[in-house]
């Protein structure tokens, strides 16, 4: 994807729709290299041509979505993706939950040996899918409307049959009573990796604490570990190294 088919879909997400002629003004070339480019984007997926213009696809809207909320506090979740990675140990078995941030521990154990590792997160099975080190479980279930995910019933099910040694959690926020979600789909599975899991460790920055979301799925007594990052407050240090068991703070480099 070329510079102008990447600046072509974030228009597409700030506006909904935009125009062959106003995309061709905006970069200085001919509208035939944009109706070339728009072909080419349409053809990915990620776009639907209309009379003179084009608009996102859905598939397109969701993914935009994602990689936008994976941008946010990148450089917090790669650093604290290295701190969490200390924690796996080769010829461990690990689950690794839904989220950004658990994508990028994916990202940081691929390289160990012998890992088995359960996900119900597509992004996560793209990124070790190719690895000859990782034996990789996709569990099934349905995928999430509007999240590249499984979840429901045959999700649950299907946990309910191993026993990993670590369960990697993500949050979408956490307070002094424990970790919540957004979705009950999701506060279920989350639930069954916990359940599955000889330790959990919650992997989460530094703007999910101190808020609580639509459903509580943990308490803090059955969180092993916490890997954060140095943008977490004194106050809320203060109150999560006592609820929570270890406590990382990871410190970003850039």
């Amino acid at each position: 994807m070329n510079h102008r088919q990447r600046e072509t879909l974030e228009l597409l997400a700030a506006r909904g729709e935009v125009s062959v002629q106003a995309l061709a003004e905006r970069f200085g070339v001919s509208e035939m290299t944009i109706r070339r480019d728009l072909s080419v984007l349409e053809g990915a997926g990620e776009l639907q041509r209309t009379h003179g213009g084009a608009v996102l696809s859905r598939a397109g809207v969701v993914e935009f979505a994602f990689r936008s909320r994976g941008g946010l506090h990148a450089a917090e979740k790669r650093a604290i993706a290295a701190r969490a990675a200390e924690r796996v140990r080769e010829g461990m078995t690990v689950s690794l939950d839904t989220g950004t941030t658990t994508m990028e521990v994916a990202r940081a154990i691929g390289g160990m040996k012998n890992l088995k590792v359960l996900t119900c997160s597509l992004p996560v099975a793209s990124i070790l899918y190719a690895n000859p080190n990782v034996q990789l479980v996709l569990l099934g279930g349905t995928v999430r409307p509007g999240s590249p995910d499984l979840s429901g019933w045959l999700t649950e099910e299907n946990l309910k049959q191993f026993r990993v040694d670590l369960a990697v959690l993500g949050a979408d926020a956490a307070d002094r009573t424990g970790l919540y979600t957004t979705d009950t789909n999701v506060a279920r599975v989350s639930q069954a990796m916990v359940a599955g899991a000889g330790e959990a460790m919650l992997v989460a920055d530094h703007t999910k604490f101190d808020r609580t979301a639509f459903v509580r799925f943990a308490t803090w007594d059955l969180i092993d570990y916490v890997v954060t990052d140095s943008g977490v407050g004194k106050a809320t240090r203060k109150w999560l190294m006592k609820a929570a068991g270890k406590v990382v703070f990871s410190a970003c480099s850039s």
